[in-house]
């Protein structure tokens, strides 16, 4: 992993029986969680670094904070 890439630059895999059945399984939604706190990492980084006002950026942070806590509901695997 270069210095420029994160944990977060991996592919992130739906559940295929998911996609499938259009259900929500705990798979699929541990990768919509994922995906949510990928996202919102990048958005505070560019913010950041546009010199976004703290307001935002702690908004954001809360929102980083609250999916970093629900991904611990929803395991990877069996």
């Amino acid at each position: 992993m270069s210095a420029a890439q994160s944990p977060d630059d991996g592919v992130i895999e739906h559940d295929p029986v998911a996609e499938e059945h259009d259900l929500l399984t705990t798979l699929e939604a541990n990768a919509r969680v994922r995906e949510l706190i990928r996202d919102t990492r990048r958005e505070i980084a560019v913010l950041a670094a546009g010199g976004a006002g703290d307001l935002e950026l702690a908004h954001l942070r809360e929102k980083l904070t609250q999916a970093e806590a629900a991904l611990s509901r929803y395991p990877t695997g069996p």
